[in-house]
């Protein structure tokens, strides 16, 4: 049953049940007020006045009302009317074709209510709420006393159910709104029809919920079984929205109370982000999945169990509840992956595990998503969520583990702690997004530590030949209605350094543009040229990443960068130029620029300009300020990056700029930065 109507409807089908059963009993009084008196039609005012007042909605009966005296009393009652609330969108709320009743009088005199028979045509309900959460089976009785009536008139236990051995729904139809949760449900009830302890009711429906086809089919035991069988009542459901399929099956003890919950439940579908307007939790989109596990009812907390399965190429297993009763339902989650493929996590972050091509973006070849924020999806329910993934796989990066806690209240979305083991080290840190706002807010603050370079490449051609260790810090903030928004506002800071790296020309083959050896750094065959310290630092203000600081410090030579990254459009603007610490025959210095967007840039040399000659300790000392903020920002005390630290400690000593010899440390990358040569 869809969110809400879990809530609503319970109720809504007692008052259905007890409402017809009223209107019988009002006929049976009125069969005493008249006995042999005129045709029976002139009592339909009677019932309508008493039922009108006893709801505070008017009731009309439109057709013929006839009734046979005997054992049992035959009942015929034609166009029954009830009128819906004044905001709701249609004017009846339930209405019936004909209705006919067999009901025995003498237990009528202890209070009891048996009906042999009880067949129903073409019925019609329509349960909705408004903007405001305000229910349409909500009548508002005029006075207290009238509530007291009407809840001592529902039934506590199975046992107060009314005696039915026969009943037959025809041509039914039941629509539900709910513009909170966007569900919108047109079903049509063929049969259902129960007799003695041999038989089963059945209910078959088909409709549209909220666009889509939507089929159900339900088998329990017999009315007799359901009200004087003290085992618990045994229920089997086949539901279908569109591709998402359920089936439920096991036993409730006492239906009535919805207490001694005894169901297994399997779920499939294509993305469980489909399930959010049925059962109202939020999710992410995801790859198809297959989940089951046992569900358990006690008082507001619905428990789901033991839970096993598959998403996309991810097993889950865990366990979910789901607490009701508050302002909002809270959904608590601890959940375990031995095997986690990290495609299935795309949805965490707004794009989709199915490829570019299946969330939307700003086009032109862009790779932000532009994917709205759905504030009214977090606002709707709360959520403290544990996901653990012992092994994480991926075709693109190395990844070990992830650990990760995500908080959701009134629409404020927190991932804290969010872990992420990556090339033997590991990306840690806090992501916010409020959706409590009008306009969605966001801010990360995300460490990468001790990653290292080699091992992305140890499958690789390039193994063994590009390498050093990664450290890093991500601290953005911005605004906007959709993925791609929030970083085109963002501001903050974006930086990344490479201690002690290497790489070969391997990994510029292919280029139009050899950019190392246009920069003036010479590789030799296939031979790794070892690096000291290659530093990023970005400023990031209203979505323009701004290069504060951009060097590549090798033994020979220092490359240096400025330009900008927009998160804005995704264009790429970059001039870098690299200057020789000491003479060299076959450097052409050509300064390269970097344009083209993130998705497909585009590298080229700039033919005007030639960088100077001979000017590696000015272009260090230009950039002492801003690297004087770099290593601290990257990675405060600790010693995980040696050689940048020494760079970034010589760009700031007067005594001590780029080396003039050229050499520095022992020309593999370990050991000292070319600054620390005089």
């Amino acid at each position: 049953m869809a969110k809400g109507a879990a809530t609503g409807a319970g109720p809504v089908f007692k008052w259905i049940a007890y409402g017809l059963l009223g209107l019988i009993g009002l006929v049976a009084v009125a069969i005493g007020a008249v006995l042999v008196l005129f045709d029976w039609n002139d009592a339909r005012g009677f019932v309508a006045r008493h039922a009108s007042a006893a709801l505070n909605r008017e009731v009309a009966i439109d057709g013929d009302l006839r009734v046979h005296l005997g054992n049992p009393i035959r009942i015929h009652l034609e166009g029954l009317r009830i009128a819906n609330a004044e905001w709701a969108q249609d004017k009846t709320m339930a209405e019936i074709k004909a209705l006919d009743a067999t009901l025995r009088p003498w237990p009528l005199l202890r209070g009891d209510w048996e009906l042999p028979e009880l067949k129903i045509q073409g019925p019609k309900l329509v349960l909705e709420k408004n903007g405001k959460g305000e229910a349409n089976w909500n009548f508002g009785p005029p006075n207290a006393e009238k509530e007291v009536a009407k809840q001592a008139a529902t039934p506590d236990k199975r046992g107060d159910i009314p005696v039915i051995e026969r009943l037959v729904i025809a041509d039914g139809a039941i629509r539900y709104r709910d513009p909170t949760s966007d569900i919108d449900i047109d079903n049509t009830i063929n049969t259902a029809t129960g007799g003695n302890d041999s038989d089963a009711v059945e209910l078959n429906g088909k409709g549209s919920f909220a666009g889509k086809p939507f089929t159900l089919t339900a088998v329990g035991g017999s009315l007799l079984y359901l009200r004087d069988d003290p085992k618990p009542y045994p229920l089997k459901v086949d539901a279908a929205v569109g591709k998402t399929k359920g089936h439920i099956e096991g036993s409730i003890a006492e239906p009535v109370k919805m207490e001694g919950v005894d169901l297994s439940v399997a779920l499939s579908g294509p993305d469980m982000a489909e399930i959010f307007p049925i059962v109202g939790i939020p999710t992410p989109k995801t790859r198809p999945y297959s989940i089951a596990g046992h569900l358990s009812h006690e008082s507001d907390l619905w428990a789901f169990r033991s839970m096993k399965g598959k998403v996309g190429e991810s097993d889950l297993s865990g366990e979910v509840s789901v607490k009701t009763g508050g302002e909002r339902p809270l959904v608590k989650a601890d959940l375990t992956s031995d095997r986690l493929a990290a495609q299935d996590l795309a949805g965490l972050v707004g794009a989709s595990p199915r490829g570019a091509d299946d969330y939307p973006t700003r086009g032109n070849g862009r790779i932000i998503p532009a994917t709205p924020v759905n504030v009214e999806m977090l606002r709707n329910t709360d959520m403290d969520v544990r996901l653990r993934g012992k092994r994480v796989e991926a075709p693109f990066a190395p990844l070990q583990d992830l650990d990760m806690r995500v908080r959701l209240t009134n629409g404020d979305l927190h991932f804290d702690p969010l872990s992420l083991g990556i090339g033997g080290g590991r990306i840690a840190g806090t992501v916010q997004v409020d959706g409590s706002r009008k306009v969605p807010a966001m801010r990360t603050n995300l460490d990468i530590r001790a990653m290292k370079l080699s091992s992305f490449f140890s499958e690789t051609s390039f193994a063994g030949q590009i390498g050093g260790t990664v450290a890093g810090r991500i601290q953005l903030a911005g605004t906007g209605k959709t993925v791609a928004d929030l970083l085109a506002t963002s501001d903050g800071k974006i930086g990344v350094s490479v201690d002690g790296g290497r790489v070969t020309s391997l990994a510029v083959k292919g280029l139009k543009t050899n950019i190392l050896e246009t920069l003036g750094v010479v590789i030799s065959g296939s031979q790794p040229l070892p690096f000291n310290c290659l530093v990023g630092n970005l400023s990031v203000e209203k979505g323009i990443a701004r290069a504060e600081a951009l060097v590549l410090d090798t033994p020979e030579t220092l490359v240096t960068g400025k330009g900008t990254i927009s998160l804005r459009n995704e264009a790429l603007d970059l001039r870098v130029v690299g200057d020789s610490k000491s003479p060299q025959v076959f450097a052409t210095h050509v300064p390269v620029l970097v344009g083209g967007t993130l998705g497909n840039p585009d590298i080229g040399v700039d033919p005007t300009e030639s960088a100077a000659r001979g000017a590696a300790a000015v272009a260090l000392g230009v950039l002492l300020t801003p690297l004087a903020g770099v290593l601290p920002f990257l990675d405060p005390g600790s010693d995980e990056q040696p050689q940048c630290g020494r760079l970034v400690r010589d760009a700031r000593s007067p005594d001590k700029g780029a080396p003039a010899s050229g050499k520095s440390g022992n020309g593999r990358g370990e050991g000292k930065a070319s600054g620390s040569a005089r």
